[in-house]
Order: C-alpha cells, then sequence, then structure tokens
C-alpha cells in the first residue's frame, strides 16, 4: 500500500509487507488505539445491501465521493436510512449515497496536489488494514483505485480527543489534510467497501483481497449530478471552497456517534448476525427519519437561549456557562474555548468559534436539532473559523449560531460567490 507521494513507483496491493504508506505520522501514531493491542476488525450491521453496477466518482474540489448503483429486488424500501436517496429509474432502485473525504495536501513547492485525477475500472480491495509503525490504518478498509501509484480510499488517519470522555476517538478531517490518498470516516469506509461487495457483515483476514469491477472517476472539479454540485453535510477545513446557490445539493450524512449499531468492533466471543452491533450502544437518533431519539435538554447548555447570566448556571471541565448576547438583547450560552467543545446528549453539536473580539466561545452549529438556528432567537447561521489559541487542533470552519450583533472574527476563506 502506498500514498505517499507523486513519485508513479510501482506498489504491490497483494504483499501487506510493502506498506510504503503516508510519511510524516510521528503525532498520529498516538491515536484511538493507545491500548496497544492489534487493530480491531470492522463489522457492518447496517441496514443497506451490496449494489449492483455500483459506480463511484469523487471530487478533489468539494472533498466528496457518491456512490450510486442499483438496489436489488430483495431490498426493504422501508429499511432504507434516512441519508440514501433513491429514485425509481425504470424497474430499478437506485441508490445515492455521498460520504466526506480528504484529498492530497497541496506541495508547497509546486501548488498542486498529489492527486490521481482520471477514471478507472477497477478496485483493489482490503477489508482489514492494521496499524503499523508507518501508519494508523486503524483496521479499516483499503479500496485502491490507483495501482500504480497507491492511491485509495482509506480510513481517516487522525483522532482527537474527546473533550466530553477525554478519550481518543478516530475524526475525519474533511479537506486537502492526506498525502495523496482520500481518507474517510472510518464508519464510511466500511459501509463503502460492503456497498461496493467486500462484504463487511464479516470479518477478515488482512490476506484477504478484492478485485472489484466498479468504475471510478475522480475529478477536479465539483461532482455533478442529476444536474446538481454535489456537497455533504459535514465541516470541512479551513480553505476548502463548497458550491453554494441553488446549483448546490447538500447530502445528508451520518456518524457512529449517532449510529454505533451500524458499523462496530468484531468481538468473536459474539454471534455474527442480525443485531450483532445492537450491543454498541443504543442509536441517538432514527436510522431512517434522522430524527433524534433523545429527549431534548431541559438544563442549560451550550446553545441555550439566555438573557442574562443566571440562565446560563451550568459548569462544564473547560469551564462555565456565561450568557453572550446578541444586539436584540436575546443570546445564547457559551464557554470560553480554545480548540475543543464539550457536547452533551440532546443537545446541539458546539464548535469552539473564534469571535471579533479575539476571544474563543463554544457556540451551537447550525443544526436539525436548533432548525439551523431558527429554534434560537438572537442568532443567525455563520460560518466562523475555529479558534485555536494554545491547543494543538487543526484550522476548521463550521456554520454555528452566531449571537446577532456579535459578528465572527474575519474568515481567511469565505464561501465561494
Amino acid at each position: 500500500m502506498a500514498c505517499a507521494s507523486d513519485d508513479g513507483a510501482e506498489s504491490d496491493p497483494t504483499d501487506p509487507s510493502s506498506e510504503s504508506p503516508e510519511q510524516g505520522y510521528e503525532d498520529e501514531l498516538i491515536n484511538a488505539e493507545k491500548n496497544g493491542q492489534p487493530s480491531q476488525k470492522w463489522i457492518y450491521a447496517g441496514p443497506l445491501p451490496k449494489l449492483d453496477k455500483a459506480e463511484v466518482v469523487a471530487s478533489l474540489k468539494s472533498h466528496t465521493v457518491r456512490v450510486t448503483g442499483s438496489l436489488p429486488a430483495s431490498f426493504d424500501l422501508k429499511d432504507a436510512p434516512f441519508y440514501a436517496e433513491i429514485k425509481q429509474v425504470g424497474s430499478l432502485n437506485k441508490l445515492t449515497v455521498v460520504y466526506p473525504i480528504a484529498t492530497g495536501a497541496l506541495d508547497p513547492s509546486t501548488g498542486q496536489a498529489p492527486s490521481a485525477a482520471g477514471s478507472y475500472n477497477t478496485l483493489f480491495g482490503i477489508a482489514y488494514t492494521a496499524t503499523t509503525k508507518s501508519a494508523p490504518w486503524g483496521g479499516f478498509p483499503f479500496i485502491m483505485y490507483n495501482n500504480k501509484r497507491g492511491i485509495a480510499f482509506h480510513g481517516p488517519i487522525t483522532s482527537v480527543v474527546n473533550v466530553s470522555t477525554g478519550d481518543y476517538q478516530w475524526n475525519l478531517l474533511r479537506g486537502p489534510e492526506s498525502h495523496g490518498c482520500n481518507r474517510m470516516a472510518g464508519e464510511h469506509v466500511v459501509e463503502m467497501a460492503h456497498l461496493l461487495g467486500m462484504n463487511m457483515a464479516v470479518p477478515h483476514s488482512s490476506s484477504e483481497r478484492f478485485t472489484l469491477g466498479v468504475r471510478t472517476t475522480i475529478t477536479s472539479e465539483f461532482d455533478t449530478f442529476d444536474g446538481k454540485l454535489v456537497d455533504v453535510d459535514y465541516p470541512v477545513s479551513k480553505g476548502v471552497v463548497r458550491p453554494t446557490g441553488p446549483t448546490a445539493k447538500i447530502y445528508p450524512t451520518w456518524l457512529s456517534t449517532d449510529f454505533p449499531q451500524s458499523v462496530c468492533p468484531y468481538q468473536a466471543d459474539r454471534p455474527l448476525g442480525p443485531g450483532y452491533c445492537d450491543a454498541a450502544g443504543t442509536n441517538r437518533r432514527d436510522l431512517t427519519t434522522g430524527k433524534s431519539l433523545v429527549p431534548a435538554t431541559t438544563t442549560p447548555w451550550i446553545g441555550s437561549t439566555c438573557e442574562e447570566p443566571a440562565d446560563c448556571s451550568f459548569t462544564t471541565p473547560k469551564g462555565a456557562g456565561e450568557c453572550t448576547l446578541g444586539s436584540s438583547g436575546v443570546g445564547e450560552c457559551t464557554i470560553l474555548c480554545e480548540g475543543g467543545c464539550p457536547d452533551k446528549a440532546g443537545a446541539a453539536t458546539s464548535f469552539c468559534a473564534a469571535f471579533a473580539d479575539g476571544k474563543g466561545r463554544c457556540v451551537a452549529k447550525a443544526e436539525s436539532l436548533n432548525a439551523q438556528c431558527a429554534d434560537l432567537p438572537g442568532t443567525s447561521p455563520t460560518l466562523v473559523d475555529r479558534f485555536i489559541g494554545k491547543s494543538t487542533a487543526k484550522a476548521a470552519q463550521a456554520t454555528v449560531c452566531m449571537p446577532d450583533g456579535q459578528g465572527p472574527a474575519p474568515t481567511s476563506a469565505p464561501p465561494a460567490p
């Protein structure tokens, strides 16, 4: 396997000892696998089956990968998850799913990324790719489309500390972050491998190989599908240009934090079959509608509406709540932050936003739980930079519910016109 460079070196996808993956992983090897044990094997227990005549299109510009194919006649459409779009074409039901990806970072000497734009007719798959001293593969699938240069879709590589639990967890950074390959969230690459025919409902060894006749297109432009520019509902790294306006379509997506029963680690003491991942935890959202199954929090938290300090009488490991007012005299509860923010079940995900006063504050992201900020009076959806401060967090942007009149710090990468 390789994702190291643009030198045209031949790689052997059938030889696990020939791994010459992305370079410079010294920091990233301190990751979610801190227990020192072999990488986990991952099981797909989600609702989607292998697709017939699947096709893959990845955009290096919008950092998306789209999988389209025909559902088998045996698939019950009532089981379709909320993030899958299904259209009837003749006698067939065509499914489309879009995932976020990372792409090759720009080479500062050339201004170019080590991409491999073009069309490919065959994918070479490895269902179980264990972490090595070279790279934290995480046990996730490795799906190669450029055999000569070893460029593939694979796991996220990067990990972050969950400030709520103190544990590391895999985390995809969507943007030009990799050394040539296309990183994906671990749960996404497991599901994609299953859709393409690698049967992730059972465990695999590192020696198993798959050759898949799946047409794959890698484009340096936005992906266009059904007359729309393709985007996906996942935050991007700073500087990433997303399609906007009436010609853009944002596809929903999912994460294992909300759906632990879709992808989980393999445990040999549990029999395989339906419901295998039920023991991994309770889903926080309905798989068919996407609606929250967690009762909305009734106690003050980040993103709660406030008019005075007493409305934000809560504490977190990161600090105490404070009321950040908007110009109308109504605002939201925030905490000061550098890099990361705690989250709470039943509340919108929070983000450490850079404010115009030079401080970072945790605010609620614009998402379905707050009706894209419509349920938070005195706020508006606003694109902001992450406030990094003295933390080791990487630059990123998100659309948050910003108190009116507060004004975020100017973003270095405004949305595309």
